[in-house]
């Protein structure tokens, strides 16, 4: 009889209620309990799931015997939580991005390797069945040479208080994403930013190269009046369209003749063909729960390590300072 794995979650949040919810469906897993400052949302969750409910992560960690635990704090409340867990032996997974900074990030890689203790960071779009599909496309050459990537994750603004800026909060999706699709890191970029509602930035636009040539372009905001998630492909092939929150795939297949030296740009240029991919739809935060349960049941490498999730502020800072580096044209 397999063991179940005792996990808990902090953090009562949006995201924290998501965790709860799933982790208390997955087979062999077992969610003893909730932590959050927040008594209200924490009781009301111990009450709905059956749990047991706590304020402080010390009384946590000491009263719960925990073979894994899920952070889902405030980003800049990361670091000293993944600290504390990881220095206590509990393999850690942590809801994006890793940390505030690219100092906390690289503090927390360095302390998992000396602990010897499992961390994973939660992409979730790595799990998006839509972005697999695209992966899987890729791989087989259907899209041919990638010319160029780009993303669009905006949302609406809120009264919520944000302890990062988009970049930090937003744009590591889509780095990570890139990263994942391209198999290449960012060798170049350019950025810019505005603040009009929140301290920080809250929307930006930046322009990437990749070592292998591919343009990259990331836009995030917290300003526009509609939620949106879009990402899209150019290759030489044709183009894939994607929507993050339908999961909704579009091929637009290229005109075969296009980029051969014998190509008439004169002759008639018939329309792309579109094509609507057929896919299992599923829910991405359930795949990516489940796959970090599995990874620590079969004592496997995280699917998405601490590294990855270092490669992602780190990129993410290099764009803020890009935005502050500009040449003034006349």
């Amino acid at each position: 009889m397999i063991r179940p794995i005792k996990i808990a979650v902090l953090g009562a949040g949006y995201m924290g209620q998501n965790h709860v919810k799933i982790l208390s469906s997955l087979p062999d897993v077992n969610l003893t309990s909730i932590c959050d400052i927040d008594s209200a949302k924490t009781r009301m969750l111990a009450k709905q799931y059956q749990i047991n409910e706590y304020q402080n992560i010390d009384s946590l960690i000491a009263s719960e015997k925990l073979d894994a635990i899920t952070i889902c704090l405030p980003t800049t409340l990361h670091y000293e939580t993944a600290i504390l867990t990881i220095k206590k032996g509990i393999p850690t997974f942590i809801e994006k991005p890793i940390s505030a900074t690219v100092k906390e990030a690289e503090n927390l890689v360095a302390i998992a390797k000396r602990y010897q203790v499992p961390v994973m960071v939660g992409h979730i779009e790595r799990f998006n069945p839509v972005v697999n599909e695209i992966k899987l496309r890729l791989k087989a050459g259907e899209l041919g040479r990638i010319i160029k990537i780009h993303t669009q994750r905006f949302s609406p603004p809120t009264q919520t208080k944000q302890d990062v800026s988009v970049i930090v909060d937003l744009a590591t999706h889509d780095i990570d994403v890139m990263k994942y699709l391209l198999n290449e890191i960012a060798v170049r970029v350019y950025a810019e930013t505005t603040h009009r509602v929140h301290k920080k930035e809250d929307l930006m636009t930046s322009i990437l190269r990749f070592k292998n040539g591919t343009i990259g372009v990331i836009e995030v905001s917290w300003l526009h009046p509609a939620k949106t998630r879009n990402l899209s492909i150019l290759g030489e092939h044709g183009m894939y369209s994607a929507n993050y929150i339908t999961q909704e795939l579009l091929f637009y297949r290229q005109n075969s003749e296009l980029f051969k030296n014998n190509f008439d740009p004169l002759s008639t240029f018939t329309k792309a063909d579109v094509v609507k991919i057929a896919f299992q739809s599923k829910e991405p935060l359930y795949l990516e729960l489940k796959a970090f349960i599995e990874a620590l049941r079969n004592k496997t490498d995280m699917p998405i390590t601490a590294n990855d999730g270092l490669y992602a502020i780190k990129l993410a800072e290099k764009i803020t300072l890009a935005s502050n580096t500009f040449s003034v044209l006349n």
